[in-house]
């Protein structure tokens, strides 16, 4: 009986240890948890980034933040959408990578985003 439940033990700190190991570049998560914690995490995943990689997933998390709004009026209504932040769709981004977000904003029939001239 103490042999299961040293088992348990040393299976429990292990599962704990391992989530607690920083992810790759590339792999880093949205962690939902909170505004706070999904802002951590965004900052996270734009680091070391290339300057296009980072505007891609900024222009994603605005894409994101721009869906169901039907006009320029209701987003200058609208205090969130004046300031989108990760925090504002941090349950839609739950769990996802750069790349997860990145293809979720593409997939949006009803949001576009033009960058021209550099």
């Amino acid at each position: 009986m103490l042999k299961h439940v040293a088992v348990a033990l040393i299976s429990s700190a292990l599962a704990v240890a391992s989530a607690s190991v920083p992810a790759q570049r590339g792999l880093v998560r949205i962690d939902a948890t909170s505004s706070e914690s999904a802002e951590a995490s965004y900052k996270a995943m734009m680091r070391d980034r290339s300057a296009a990689e980072q505007q891609k997933l900024a222009l994603a998390v605005l894409v994101l933040n721009m869906e169901g709004v039907e006009s320029a009026r209701e987003a200058m209504d609208n205090p969130e959408l004046q300031s989108p932040s990760i925090g504002r769709i941090k349950d839609k981004v739950a769990g996802m990578t750069a790349k997860q977000i990145i293809e979720t904003a593409a997939r949006n029939p009803s949001v576009r985003i033009e960058v021209s001239g550099q």
